[in-house]
């Protein structure tokens, strides 16, 4: 409610004249200010404490929302190299070449390591990692994705004083983080130790590089760093403290990690970081700090450190307010009081003196307020670019996550442009039915595409990802129909009779429909070399079960790569047709969708892949 002077100056006749305002002497009046005098700076100094406090709580609680964000880049990208060596391990070849005897001069030991040279080299061009290679025994390095670099080859290197070496010879995972000591280029080591049997024969390692990682840290705006069990800086967003310890190292610990020579010749001197009770000190700057143990890591920890600058300014903003809204009351107070006496002791002419001074007041009340206003927007328009910051950092995530979406889409991009093709020819040819159909073949892509796409939402929030009822026949028409032009172009036999409409199993159209395209792709790869190419669709139904078979009459699956059909990067086709993935995310899709993906030869000649899914009510 605003105080008019007519307000003021029928309120104080009514109220103030001869009342109790009114015989307030003026040394109380003046103890009172003084009262409140005394009493600013306390007050000052507990406003800000307090405002300070939530502050640094609301950073505390930001901080951990980070940690979380950063933790999980952390977490992906360790995870992207920790099946690589342990798929390598078990593959027969580095098995064998590592089995056999050391023989000086061995030609056919030397081709075998020049193979073993070329395979690891594709591999890691294949999966981006800095490095892969095989070490015996004793260290010593036999074969390495980086043969051809010359001097900063790792073949003929020992590397027998790492502990990745040593944990994989104890027939452990070896996990490190340390500089390269030929590269000396920083990055983190994955041993699996390699057994025949029960012995073991050597290891495999890999070398993931983290500079993507710490750029990708630098966009957020904190300071983000990781520290090995010691308390030595090895990952950040900060070059400067890169190697450097948050402590004085113990004598004998500096001497292990220098006889090691995990981080070559750093100096491993301490960053200077003091730890309060609230806040941590470097460099002159105060901030908060929020820790958190890795589980990935042997004994690594994420810290991130926000600063509190900002959120101090701010606090001593709200202490100041405090004040001046105290200092308002007092004075308010004190205008009462003192108009009260005037009122008592003097005529109208001193009372319009007292309303002409709180028309004074009022106009420096509607300032201060304004002041308040334009605050509260400053801190309106902060907080907004903060909201921005968080959005752009999950867009960035899930930019990163679309790249594994590029394999399902390219193929129904690549039958649009089929479909739009053929259009053009009926028109030209007079034939506007089926330029309808094709369009309305197109249509139905784009819809699929949009579903496909659909997944990255995943990143954002999980969806339910359950299954519902789908037409089988349909979702086999559409994959012969987005085939056709390879079915038709290598003159292949295709044997199938469509099933009534009303059968229907669980799972998901467009899921579905790119299982059945890599087994039939797969098949036409194995048909190459066939005269006739057959390819034969059949079902099998009970009441429970549907079983679908894609045959073809190839030269169906050798024996001995029968166990290793469904592995990652297991494949028998040539160098630079695949990577052996195709079925492994087959069989992983059918698990998903409570069916089972099986493969067999058929009797006849040939291979067979089984589909086996759960059969749904026909209504």
């Amino acid at each position: 409610m605003e105080l008019s002077p007519e307000g003021v100056r029928h309120f104080s006749r009514r109220e103030f004249g001869g009342g109790l305002l009114a015989r307030v002497s003026w040394p109380i009046l003046v103890g009172l200010i003084c009262l409140f005098v005394l009493m600013a700076p306390w007050l000052t100094w507990r406003g800000i404490a307090w405002s300070q406090s939530q502050a640094y709580d609301q950073l505390t609680a930001a901080g951990r929302d980070r940690l979380k964000l950063y933790g999980t880049a952390l977490h992906s990208e360790l995870e992207k190299s920790r099946n690589i060596p342990l798929v390598l391990a078990s593959d027969p070849l580095l098995v064998a070449f590592l089995a056999a005897p050391a023989t000086p001069d061995d030609p056919r030991k030397e081709a075998q390591a020049a193979a073993l040279d070329r395979r690891l080299q594709a591999l890691n061009e294949a999966l981006g990692s800095s490095a892969l290679y095989l070490l015996d025994t004793r260290g010593l390095t036999l074969a390495a994705s980086n043969w051809a670099e010359g001097a900063g080859s790792f073949v003929g290197q020992n590397f027998d004083f790492r502990p990745y070496f040593l944990a994989a010879m104890e027939g452990r995972p070896g996990r490190y983080f340390a500089l390269g000591t030929t590269s000396n280029l920083p990055g983190y080591y994955l041993a699996m130790p390699v057994r025949q049997g029960e012995r073991i024969v050597g290891a495999v390692v890999v070398k993931t590089a983290m500079d993507e990682l710490e750029h990708g840290w630098s966009g957020g705006g904190e300071k983000v760093f990781v520290t090995d069990r010691h308390g030595i800086v090895f990952l950040t967003n900060v070059p400067g403290w890169r190697f450097g310890s948050l402590a004085p190292l113990e004598p004998g610990v500096r001497q292990r990690i220098q006889a090691s020579r995990q981080y070559g010749d750093a100096a491993l001197a301490p960053l200077g970081l003091v730890l309060g009770s609230r806040l941590a000190s470097l460099g002159g700057r105060s901030y908060v700090m929020v820790s958190q143990s890795l589980a990935d890591g042997e004994g690594w920890t994420l810290h991130v450190l926000l600063d509190v600058e900002a959120a101090e300014a701010r606090a001593r903003d709200f202490g100041l307010l405090m004040v001046a809204g105290a200092a308002l009351a007092v004075l308010v107070i004190g205008f009462f009081i003192h108009r009260a006496r005037l009122v008592h002791r003097h005529t109208r002419e001193l009372e319009q003196r007292v309303v002409e001074r709180t028309a004074a007041l009022v106009d420096s009340n509607h300032r201060l307020q304004a002041e308040v206003v334009e605050r509260q927007r400053a801190e309106d328009e902060v907080k907004a670019k903060q909201a921005e910051l968080v959005q752009a950092t999950k867009l960035a995530a899930l930019g990163q996550m679309s790249a594994g979406m590029a394999h399902e889409v390219n193929q129904p991009l690549a039958a649009i442009r089929s479909f739009a093709d053929n259009a053009v020819t009926l028109l030209g040819l007079g034939r506007p039915e089926q330029v309808r159909d094709n369009l309305a073949e197109i249509a139905g892509l784009t819809e699929r595409m949009a579903r496909i796409t659909g997944q990255l939402k995943q990143f954002a929030r999980k969806s339910s990802g359950a299954a519902e009822p789908i037409a089988l026949g349909a979702v086999v028409d559409g994959a012969l129909s987005l085939l056709a032009g390879r079915l038709r172009g290598e003159d292949v036999d295709v044997r199938w009779a469509p099933p009534p409409d009303d059968l229907k199993v669980w799972g998901d159209d467009v899921r579905l429909q790119q299982v059945l395209i890599n087994v039939i792709r797969n098949a036409l790869d194995a048909m190459r070399k066939a005269a006739p190419r057959r390819l034969t669709i059949s079902l099998a139904v009970d009441e429970t079960t549907v079983r679908l078979d894609v045959a073809d009459n190839g030269p169906g699956i050798p024996d001995e790569a029968m166990p290793f059909v469904f592995d990652p990067f297991f494949t028998t086709k040539p160098a630079g047709e695949g990577m052996g993935l195709g079925l492994s995310i087959s069989e992983g899709i059918l698990r998903e969708l409570g069916g089972r993906l099986t493969a067999a030869n058929a009797a006849g000649g040939g291979a067979v892949f089984s589909l086996s899914l759960r059969r749904a009510e026909a209504s």
